[in-house]
Parts: structure tokens; C-alpha cells; sequence
């Protein structure tokens, strides 16, 4: 089985290693398909493809080519999507960032051709069931629910222990796109950090002056994924702020499947995907409240022990997601679409 598929996404994006390259480097070196990506697609690229799968394609443009394949019916067609792209605020600093016309290319172009692409696909693939609950109503495809999953050599890496003495580190990773998280919960969390007397690590997006904390630093994005898990590496906890909101809720809880995988505690919002993931008081908090978040990071500043435990236990629960027991899962739905395609073409 031959998979192709049609990315904006690319080597090093967070998107395109956990729903992409991941599951499928994995899935061939298990003999399960053979696959390859392009970002610009021609009609040669699809010569003895079997599968092409649309990952996260929202742009209009795409929406013609997607079209002809399908009025061919010589693959099987395959959206993958890893958030609500339907559901996409306004205020939203992508939109914000660029002005009003943006927005509403966004909304009058975009949205319809990401729905036309969901129409007339064969599967479409989701990290979890919200999400699956929120496409539904635009596909009569089946939709497999297939959570990001992590490589096992990231259990291998030594817990980090604290070491009499030092500071405690708390960090976040993410994109310039998390203000309205940050609005939510960043009283909350500048409350705990100073109650912690912690130093505060922002990756990727620096949010420390609009949440008043004045102990922090800034690291860039890493552009490689060892990279990006080294430095989180460098933490006693990780935070995972989410606003509990409708596009939020399709999010998938992967701060906290990362944590876990290195050993490290999350304290999170009790909002999105979070309560379904994180074992509250046992591989993390929950925080609902300033006063909740203000107690979970005093405790484990205070508590070297039970933060050592909690990360056990993280590193215990994200056992259940491994890449390399997850992939076959993957290729097993799109063969068993690309069969019922196959036999209902003939018949």
C-alpha cells in the first residue's frame, strides 16, 4: 500500500511529526505501507498511489486538485486534521495579527473548502472525539479517532531531579496564538510561580510580561524535534494554560503526553482535553481556579518527592501511547477503507 500525502506542513512542525512522519515512518518500517509527502502536488506525484492523505489543507486552492482526485476514484482520499479548523475564533492573533481581511478570507473561503474537503473524503483521521464529534456533521466518511503518540526511546531519558538548593524551573511551549489561554489562567499561574519562587521558561511565544511574571526567560523555537524535547528536559514542571472554549475543546492533551514521556509532572487548565488525560493529583493538577493553580506549583516546589512520583506516574500513563503500538492502527484503516472503496467500485 503506497500513501501519499499532501502537507503544508514539514519537517520539524509539530503537526507533521506527530500525525505524519511519526505513525508512518513507523508504519513502513513495520512493512505496512511505503509513503512519501509533497507540499506541491502534480498529477506524476500520484502515479501508483494507493492512499493520498490531505494533512490539515485549508487554503481554497487546494480545493480543485482535491476535487479531481476524487471525481477519479483511483485512491482512497484520507483528511487528517489535528484541530478544529471549522471553529476557529476571531480574536484569534492569526487573524488579529494581519486585519479583518484576513479573517474574512478566512471565514468566507477557508472554512467552506476545508467542509467540501471533509465532504468528499473516504476517511477522516482526528486526534480525538470531540473533534470527531464537531466533523461528523460534515462527512458521511468514517472518522478514526487516533491520539498523538510518542517514540519510546523518550522514556529512556532520566527523570530530571532537583538538586538541594536550586530553583525551581516551571516552562511552556507554544505559538503566538495562546493569548486567550494565557487571559484564562495567567493570573492563576503567576500567582503560583511567585508563591514557588519559581523561574519561568517560555518557549516559542514569550507571554511573561502580559502575565506580570518578571523571573522568566525566552528560548526560540527549536527546529528539531530532539532539540524541542531537550529543552523541556530543563524543567521540574510543565504548564498547560487552555481558556475552555469550543476550538479548544478539540485540542488534543499532547503538553501532557510529552510531560509524562520525560517524567515530568503538567499542571494544567481542567479545560479542553486535559480532564480525559491528566490523572489529577497523580500524574498532575487540574486547575480551575487562581487559588488551585497558586496551590499545585507551591506543592511541587515544595515537595521534591511527590513531584519525582508524579512523574512516574506520567511516564507510566504515556506508556499507552507509543507510536510503535499505535501505527498499526493507522494503516489497518486506511486498508480497510481503501478495500471497501476497492469493492464497491466494482460492484
Amino acid at each position: 500500500m503506497k500513501v501519499l500525502v499532501w502537507t503544508s506542513g514539514k519537517p520539524g512542525d509539530g503537526s507533521f511529526h506527530y500525525r505524519i512522519n511519526a505513525p508512518l515512518v513507523e508504519a513502513q518500517y513495520q512493512g505496512l505501507l511505503e509513503w512519501k509527502y509533497q507540499q506541491v502536488l502534480s498529477s506524476t506525484d500520484l502515479v501508483d498511489v494507493d492512499v493520498v492523505v490531505a494533512h490539515r489543507l485549508t487554503q481554497p486552492v487546494a480545493l480543485g486538485a482535491w476535487e479531481q482526485i476524487a471525481e477519479a476514484g483511483e485512491q482512497l482520499l484520507v483528511v487528517e486534521h489535528d484541530d478544529d479548523m471549522v471553529n476557529v475564533r476571531k480574536d484569534n492573533p492569526l487573524f488579529t495579527k494581519h486585519g479583518e481581511l484576513v479573517w474574512e478570507y478566512f471565514r468566507d473561503d477557508c472554512i467552506p473548502a476545508i467542509k467540501r474537503s471533509l465532504e468528499i473524503a473516504d476517511l477522516v483521521t482526528v486526534t480525538v472525539p470531540h473533534l470527531a464529534e464537531q466533523y461528523r456533521q460534515y462527512t458521511d466518511a468514517p472518522i478514526l479517532v487516533l491520539p498523538n503518540t510518542v517514540d519510546e526511546v523518550l522514556f529512556e531519558v532520566p527523570q530530571r531531579v532537583r538538586q538541594p538548593g536550586e530553583q525551581f524551573v516551571a516552562g511552556w511551549a507554544g505559538t503566538f496564538t495562546h493569548d486567550i489561554d494565557w487571559r484564562s489562567a495567567g493570573k492563576g499561574v503567576a500567582y503560583g510561580l511567585g508563591k514557588a519562587d519559581a523561574h519561568l521558561v517560555m518557549m516559542g511565544s514569550n507571554y511573561a510580561r502580559k502575565i506580570g511574571y518578571r523571573d522568566a526567560s525566552f528560548v526560540e523555537w527549536a527546529n528539531r524535534m530532539d532539540e524541542y524535547y531537550y529543552e523541556l528536559t530543563k524543567w521540574h514542571v510543565a504548564l498547560a494554560p487552555l481558556a475552555d472554549e469550543l476550538f479548544n475543546r478539540s485540542k488534543s492533551p499532547l503538553k501532557a503526553l510529552e510531560a509524562g514521556a520525560l517524567g515530568l509532572p503538567i499542571v494544567a487548565s481542567a479545560a479542553g482535553p486535559y480532564p480525559d488525560y491528566v490523572i489529577n493529583g497523580e500524574t498532575g493538577f487540574l486547575c480551575r481556579t487562581d487559588d488551585e493553580w497558586m496551590k499545585a506549583l507551591r506543592a511541587l516546589a515544595n515537595d521534591e518527592e511527590m513531584r519525582q512520583e508524579m512523574g512516574r506516574r506520567g511516564r507510566e500513563h504515556a506508556k499507552g501511547f507509543i507510536t510503535r503500538d499505535w501505527a498499526p492502527r493507522l494503516a489497518d484503516a486506511y486498508r480497510t477503507a481503501l478495500d471497501a472503496k476497492r469493492g464497491a467500485r466494482v460492484a
